[in-house]
């Protein structure tokens, strides 16, 4: 097994600059066109604004621990033309699957043909050679997969797996890659826990108290690697759910369609997948498949849904609800009103989706004609994919749940990350502090400073330097600020914008349309790279205002009855003398709502 080092160098060694198009792609395979678009590097015009606002380093977008193994078990083919020839065979396949089988339950090979998984009631070893037949370039690497597996793997675990193995595998095409995929990845996972024993590294919870002060820096970036790996893969599950495939359960719920619902993980999957892949060169954990023919079967273009989807998106972004199935929302998502819902399998201004490859290659197609669609893909998909890994957004819970070693694999973090603090400081004399959480937090511990995570973190080679990221302004105030805040290149743009009438930012984000932020830009003679710097910020801006109205209703620090221009009904005066609180039911006529709260309460504590 190889350091994640090695093939994070790898990745960040590779030709900058190659474009994603595929002018030929019904020539190309699935996995030729995923490995072109992954090693594509040039962006698009229109989703540059979103790639740079990505803090994670491109070789960690383009990463996943799956894609890692995948290399590494090709390795033992790799100039072996009998090895790989041996690994195509069907009997050898047939006998390391028997050995797999009776290993997890005890018996003999003759037996292990006849073993039925208890989950999803069928024959293990004829539901794995029906993969096997599927498998057809996969094959030498299932058959390396299930020999590692049965010579590492632990029985109960071996066990366990089968149960998720079979349901897939006895599925579609899309469900069986899932399914090999699935038994990949616990077979390298044991094959790196056995050499880790074998070198002596400690891999359980009681034995992972790792000191890192004994630790060589390359010793504890590498640990620090394979949690951020781990971290980065349900990073990116959580960010794929809750920008595309939760909102769009919900939908399918709306539109009474069970079926699509339940497949959106499969086939819907494949789609953002496929797009994100091309037009951003982010690799998701699991790899989709382009060939996909089932677009009806789960893919819905959520975003072009009407009725209340701003506030559908608003809901979905909250960190509170970051990974969360939309089940457990339900009490805010049927507040909002939905309607004009697309056609399953169909895609905005093209029609029928086809197959995840077609859209994806329209998505970096550069022709003319797809310019609606790349801007309908940019501002929807990639722009709500790509928040999620913000500064604002990722690093703080990146490090939070890293810091609290939750899950077994983080176990550590906290004395790698101090030895990783111990070699970044130096060279850096103003660093006073020894530990590493006095640095990042202030002196109550409670709030922390995300600038200097990005710091360590860009030291370590995870995050990009804060050059190549482009930063969401803050709101501001003033048409001064609004021009700071795109970075025009004319000084004196705000005083010429006041000078010819527009001086109120608070109407230009409130009730402008985008026709009327145009229609000045024309009229001033704003340049045209001017005017989209004005754009972009005046499009975060109206989001931003938005966010801060919602947040001061509910602190009540604006009253709905004032915002809607409903007079506000006078309020009757108290009495001096006050009755007793056995009758509370007086106080009923032109009372204010917090009182009859307050009375109905002592009302039910009286009867208790």
């Amino acid at each position: 097994v190889s350091s994640i080092s090695a093939h994070i160098d790898n990745v960040a060694k590779k030709e900058k600059g190659a474009p994603a198009f595929l002018p030929d792609l019904t020539r190309q395979t699935s996995e030729q066109i995923v490995a072109k678009w992954a090693s594509a590097t040039k962006i698009m015009p229109e989703y540059k604004k979103y790639h740079n606002q990505i803090v994670v380093a491109d070789e960690w977008m383009i990463h996943t621990r799956l894609r890692r193994l995948m290399t590494d078990l090709d390795k033992y083919f790799q100039g072996s033309k009998e090895s790989k020839d041996k690994y195509q065979q069907r009997k050898f396949y047939e006998e390391q699957l028997k050995n797999l089988i009776a290993k997890a339950y005890n018996c003999d090979a003759k037996e292990a043909a006849k073993k039925r998984d208890i989950a999803a009631s069928i024959n293990i070893y004829n539901t794995f050679c029906s993969l096997w037949s599927k498998m057809v370039w996969r094959r030498p690497l299932l058959t390396l997969a299930v020999e590692l597996y049965g010579k590492y793997g632990e029985a109960d675990d071996i066990m366990s797996s089968f149960g998720t193995t079979c349901y897939l595998a006895q599925n579609c095409i899309t469900a069986k890659r899932i399914a090999f995929n699935f038994i990949l990845a616990a077979a390298h996972r044991s094959t790196m826990e056995a050499e880790a024993k074998e070198n002596g590294k400690k891999t359980t919870k009681k034995e992972a108290k790792i000191d890192g002060s004994k630790m060589t820096y390359p010793e504890a970036r590498e640990r620090i690697y394979e949690m951020m790996e781990i971290y980065l893969d349900q990073h990116k599950e959580y960010a794929i759910k809750s920008s595309v495939l939760e909102p769009t359960k919900y939908c399918y719920e709306k539109m009474g369609q069970t079926h699509n619902r339940d497949s959106n993980d499969v086939h819907g999957y494949n789609y953002p997948a496929a797009i994100l892949l091309s037009a951003l060169h982010v690799q998701l954990p699991m790899i989709p498949m382009m060939g996909d023919t089932w677009p009806d079967q789960g893919f819905l273009d959520v975003w072009d849904v009407k009725g209340d989807i701003d506030k559908l998106w608003d809901l979905f972004k909250k960190p509170i609800n970051f990974g969360r199935a939309y089940t457990g929302m339900r009490k805010d998502l049927e507040k909002l009103k939905l309607k004009g819902f697309p056609k399953s399998g169909t895609f905005k201004t093209i029609g029928s989706a086809k197959t995840p490859k077609n859209i994806a290659n329209i998505a970096v197609d550069p022709d003319a004609k797809y310019k609606d669609v790349r801007k309908h893909i940019g501002e929807n998909y990639i722009k709500k994919f790509a928040y999620f890994f913000s500064k604002d957004f990722f690093l703080k819970k990146c490090f939070e749940v890293l810091n609290q070693e939750s899950l077994p694999e983080y176990y550590g973090f906290r004395s790698v990350f101090q030895r990783a603090f111990d070699e970044y400081k130096k060279d850096r004399k103003e660093i006073k502090e020894e530990k590493v959480l006095e640095w990042l937090y202030d002196e109550y511990f409670i709030e922390i400073q995300i600038d200097r995570v990005w710091e360590l973190f860009t030291f370590l080679g995870v995050t990009k330097d804060s050059k190549r990221v482009r930063i969401i302004p803050k709101l501001g105030t003033t048409i001064q600020d609004w021009c700071k805040a795109a970075g025009v290149s004319d000084a004196k743009l705000a005083d010429k914008l006041v000078e010819d009438g527009y001086d109120d930012l608070e109407w230009m984000l409130s009730k402008a349309t985008h026709k009327d932020v145009v229609e000045m830009c024309e009229e001033c003679t704003i340049g045209k790279l001017d005017q989209e710097l004005l754009l972009d910020v005046w499009i975060e801006w109206k989001d931003q205002l938005k966010e801060k109205m919602q947040n001061d209703e509910k602190k009540g620090k604006i009253n709905k009855t004032e915002k809607k221009g409903i007079p506000i009904p006078p309020v009757a005066k108290e009495p001096t003398k006050k009755p007793p609180s056995a009758t509370p039911v007086q106080f009923k006529v032109n009372m204010p709502i917090k009182k009859k709260r307050i009375m109905k309460r002592v009302k039910e504590g009286a009867k208790k």
